[in-house]
């Protein structure tokens, strides 16, 4: 069996080019992973372990930018288009993020950060009491359609859909076959993109055959700020006009274990085990397990952001559950200590 592989999957909103996002995460990753255990960081830091970034920011910004129209008339097909946001940009608050010592991420910590920087609490609020309206009208596709214009159109053109989740196939594909360890980490919006080609690659056809093939499993489906427990999400994903029987990858995921932050407005449902509960029932994988929320301290400008992704990487309780899976340790039931070192 080839090396274990580490492929992580970004979210929405405006990005900076490939290779800076590639540098930002890495650097949160290694940092996170050092808070945790000191082998685990020497194994990816040593090139034991391998990692690739299922990049389509490229995608995000010229929706962001130009339009879903737009994006559709004058789109590079190369996907060259240049990024938003330059680099070293998060440099300064990454440098500041990994200031924070590892014992410093309490609920009284946070309480402080809140006391001193901008609360977006009021955000995270507004979004949870939308959801609940929006259920019972049938309204919640429209409010993600409308409120995010990057996944709206990820949803709602089949073209823009397909381009993006090429992108996370693409590393996928080529982890399977090597039957490599694979952890599978995606953010906010990467969440549903990874869901949707897990289930592709499980049920499509086209890729199907390959995988029966080969047998293999995403060993650790890691998800962070997650909308998956979004009812306007799940109604929107490539499973949701299927019969019954076509629900849910089937046969490629062992593990699901999914982590939010307090006050992360895209993941105010911070459960995905009581709406995917019926694929354990049905055997497509072995545990789904909700860890009890952290704090994120990642600030930008003087702007508190619970859902950034940065700051989810460098959290000693997500450098754990990478750090737990790296060094080959099963996963343990909420409540469980911390990984020492």
């Amino acid at each position: 069996m080839s090396s274990p592989h580490i492929i992580l999957v970004h979210g929405r909103s405006t990005k900076p080019s490939a290779t800076e996002k590639r540098r930002l995460v890495k650097q949160a990753l290694f940092h996170g992973l050092q808070r945790a255990s000191e082998s685990a960081h020497n194994a990816l830091d040593q090139g034991k372990v391998s990692f690739s970034l299922a990049y389509f920011g490229d995608i995000n910004n010229r929706v962001l930018k130009e339009g879903q129209s737009r994006w559709l008339t004058s789109k590079d097909p190369v996907h060259a288009w240049g990024p938003c946001e330059p680099d070293g940009y998060y440099d300064e608050s990454m440098a500041a993020s990994f200031q924070r010592p590892s014992d410093g991420f309490t609920a009284q910590d946070y309480a402080r950060l809140l006391r001193e920087e901008k609360d977006l609490r009021l955000v995270d609020e507004i979004a949870s009491i939308a959801s609940r309206i929006a259920s019972p009208l049938g309204l919640n596709g429209f409010l993600v359609r409308h409120s995010s214009p990057d996944l709206g159109a990820y949803f709602a053109d089949p073209e823009i859909g397909e381009s993006i989740r090429d992108r996370v196939r693409g590393p996928l594909m080529d982890a399977l076959p090597p039957r490599r360890r694979i952890c599978l980490i995606a953010h906010s919006m990467g969440c549903l993109v990874a869901y949707d080609t897990l289930w592709q690659i499980s049920r499509d056809s086209e890729y199907q055959e390959m995988h029966r093939q080969t047998g293999c499993q995403v060993e650790l489906f890691l998800t962070l700020g997650n909308p998956l427990g979004e009812p306007g999400v799940r109604a929107n994903l490539l499973d949701a006009k299927q019969s019954p029987s076509e629900h849910f990858p089937r046969g490629i995921l062992h593990n699901w274990i999914n982590l939010s932050a307090e006050d992360d407005y895209i993941a105010h449902d911070k459960t995905v085990a009581d709406d995917y509960r019926d694929m354990l029932e049905h055997g497509y994988l072995h545990r789904i397990i909700d860890r009890p929320a952290i704090y994120n301290f990642w600030v930008h400008k003087g702007r508190s952001n619970p859902h950034k992704l940065y700051g989810y990487l460098d959290h000693p309780v997500v450098g754990a559950e990478i750090a737990r899976w790296i060094l080959g340790r099963k996963a343990v039931d909420p409540g469980a200590p911390i990984l020492g070192r």
